[in-house]
């Protein structure tokens, strides 16, 4: 599993947890025009509201705000289609829904350590496999290798996506090694492969999800 998919399947527990004694209550109901708040009755823990007018959504609460525009019913934007889906499970779409996202409280997006030792990790397993004879294990010279990776790349470069490039950059093994020659190649280029969703932003997300599910799935008066 990796560190993406670790980072969203802890935000979308926290969700389930925090929400599990939410309410809806629907303040306004008119066409695309709407105010539904979400909350525990008798506390303010964690809640959240949403608001939707002509091409816009914006989400306000606890746990931070954002605003996103891209159809005049945004609810039909963040609506998913569960045809063939049984499990029930919230649905997002990151990636795309960040790109529609106007205003948001504080960075979407910040330095994630995994994903940095994932990368290194994955330069690493590369420049072995191309050393590597047929017939063998990895070479014998892997394991200093990959030492000299977590003391000079890991343990340097662990705070900032700044950090962790630079780190990358300066990098140079052992002169009289065999592996002399690993280099992390235009390693600015890797700044987004750094990155991942904050918790807030994933949390705010699954919100979305959950409030267009729940006014869904509201009783409407005949």
């Amino acid at each position: 599993m990796t560190a993406k998919t670790d980072a969203r399947t802890n935000a979308l527990a926290r969700f389930e947890k925090d929400t599990a004694e939410h309410q809806m209550e629907v303040l306004l109901d008119n066409g695309v025009y709407r105010h539904l708040r979400f909350k525990r009755p008798g506390s303010y823990a964690f809640s959240f509201d949403i608001v939707t007018w002509p091409g816009y959504l914006a989400i306000s609460g606890d746990m931070g705000d954002s605003m996103f525009t891209r159809l005049h019913d945004m609810f039909e934007f963040f609506r998913w289609k569960a045809d063939g889906d049984e499990s029930g499970q919230l649905r997002i779409n990151p990636g795309y829904w960040a790109e529609k996202c106007v205003a948001n409280d504080g960075d979407k997006r910040e330095f994630c350590a995994d994903l940095f030792e994932a990368l290194v990790k994955q330069q690493f397993d590369e420049f072995i496999d191309e050393h590597r004879d047929d017939d063998d294990g990895d070479p014998a010279w892997a394991p200093q290798l990959w030492e000299e990776l977590q003391d000079e790349v890991l343990h340097i470069g662990d705070e900032s996506v700044a950090e962790a490039i630079g780190a990358m950059d300066r990098f140079e093994p052992s002169k009289d090694e065999p592996f002399a020659r690993f280099r992390f190649t235009d390693a600015w280029e890797y700044g987004n492969q750094l990155q991942d969703y904050t918790f807030h932003f994933y949390w705010r997300l699954y919100a979305i999800a959950y409030a267009v599910r729940a006014y869904d799935g509201r009783s409407v008066p005949a």
